[in-house]
């Protein structure tokens, strides 16, 4: 390749990479409340659009100044509240390889389809939950469980409103044709939680390698490493 050409495409990814930069910076500081002496520093840029930096600002008119703390930004958004585990993964050069040291899911390599399916079917049932969430503001209770997606439930906390069809229909099996196991809990007025989990190859707790448990919980990062293979 020509010296100029090679020049030439090196500054454009260097201008690129200011700009993702620039862009993760301004989105940081549209979320703040206050956005006076904002401080910035080793911002990078990683697989999957995934910018990582700290910044120092204020949180309130009569507090000092705070530390450096880290910020994550993923295909223009920010992640808010975000868990040191998650910081690990999203910067780093290969998330796959981090999610798999830290919690021993994977490795979900690009030619993984269990895990590639177990990321599509943990969509479509978060989905579902979701929106079963919000005609009824509560989720299925653990013992209604995911058929509560399908058919109206009978028993437990009613559904105030329930689709034409449902919200999910069949509700899908994990890789090894094992149901999805389902966890609820609900904490007075509050929206509560749910997970669901693939108990892997070997369809019991535990495990490693494939038999390794898969959570929704994990979605998220399942999502992002889904992302860079395509």
């Amino acid at each position: 390749m020509p010296r100029a050409l090679c020049l030439a495409l090196a500054l454009l990814m260097l201008g690129a990479c200011s700009a993702d930069l620039d862009q993760a910076k301004q989105v940081l500081t549209d979320s703040l409340p206050i956005k006076k002496e904002l401080e910035f520093r080793n911002l990078q840029r990683y697989p999957g659009a995934v910018v990582c930096g700290e910044y120092s600002g204020y949180t309130s008119y009569t507090t000092p100044k705070a530390d450096f703390a880290p910020f994550v930004v993923v295909d223009g958004k920010l992640q808010r509240r975000i868990e040191a585990r998650a910081v690990k993964i999203y910067c780093s050069d290969d998330p796959s390889a981090t999610l798999f040291e830290l919690t021993g899911v994977g490795p979900f390599t690009a030619d993984n389809q269990a895990l590639a399916k177990i990321t599509a079917d943990f969509a479509a049932l978060s989905a579902a939950l979701e929106a079963y969430y919000t005609d009824n503001y509560q989720y299925p209770t653990m013992a209604q469980g995911l058929k509560a997606l399908v058919t109206r439930t009978t028993t437990g906390r009613l559904p105030m409103k329930f689709p034409e069809g449902g919200y999910l229909d069949p509700i899908p099996k994990d890789p090894w044709g094992n149901e999805y196991t389902y966890w609820e809990e609900q904490w007075g007025g509050t929206q509560g939680h749910y997970q669901v989990t693939s108990l892997g190859a070997d369809g019991a707790e535990g495990g490693t390698g494939p038999a390794h448990d898969v959570s929704s919980d994990q979605l998220p990062y399942l999502q992002h490493i889904a992302r860079i293979h395509r």
